[in-house]
């Protein structure tokens, strides 16, 4: 279950996630990079809220209807959930992170990025690394986390033996 919980910060995202929303050119037409700049802002705003355990801004980056798919967990797509996960990996320690963008591809409807990620304790411990796969919705004019998949590159923790 820690493991988890540390997976959960992964996702996946400079001071708010109400970001500019101008991601069209001077034509109207999508434009990939202003999308890209505006999904950046949101990651560093996902980072701050890690780092001031802000669980309101941290539910800012993502849609109302997001849904968060951590490894070995089941899909979260309420609130409370999201919530609860937020909260437990504060209680484990995850108190920054940082995120990588590999590759951002999409149209006006849907963005999708790929990356990878870093957690890390109050002490700079760093105790998990991993990739995401995230995809991204506007709304309100706003790009927001729409799903946030992500797994961890660590091992797996030593199974327990069998109790006879």
């Amino acid at each position: 279950m820690k493991k988890l919980c540390f997976l959960f910060f992964a996702a996946t995202v400079v001071l708010s996630c109400n970001q500019p929303a101008g991601t069209k050119d001077s034509t109207g037409s999508f434009n990939l990079d202003s999308a890209k700049a505006s999904i950046q802002a949101v990651n560093a705003s996902f980072i701050e809220s890690v780092k001031n355990g802000d669980s309101a801004a941290f539910l800012n980056c993502y849609t109302k209807n997001a849904c968060m798919m951590p490894a070995g967990s089941p899909k979260l797509c309420t609130t409370a959930s999201m919530m609860q996960f937020f909260n437990g990996a504060r209680k484990m320690g995850i108190a920054n992170m940082n995120l990588q963008t590999l590759e951002v591809s999409g149209s006006k409807d849907l963005v999708v990025e790929e990356g990878i990620y870093e957690m890390f304790t109050q002490d700079g411990k760093s105790v998990d690394k991993g990739k995401y796969l995230t995809t991204w919705k506007q709304e309100d004019g706003k790009w927001k986390l729409y799903r946030d998949m992500f797994s961890s590159d660590m091992p797996p923790p030593p199974a327990e033996p069998a109790k006879k």
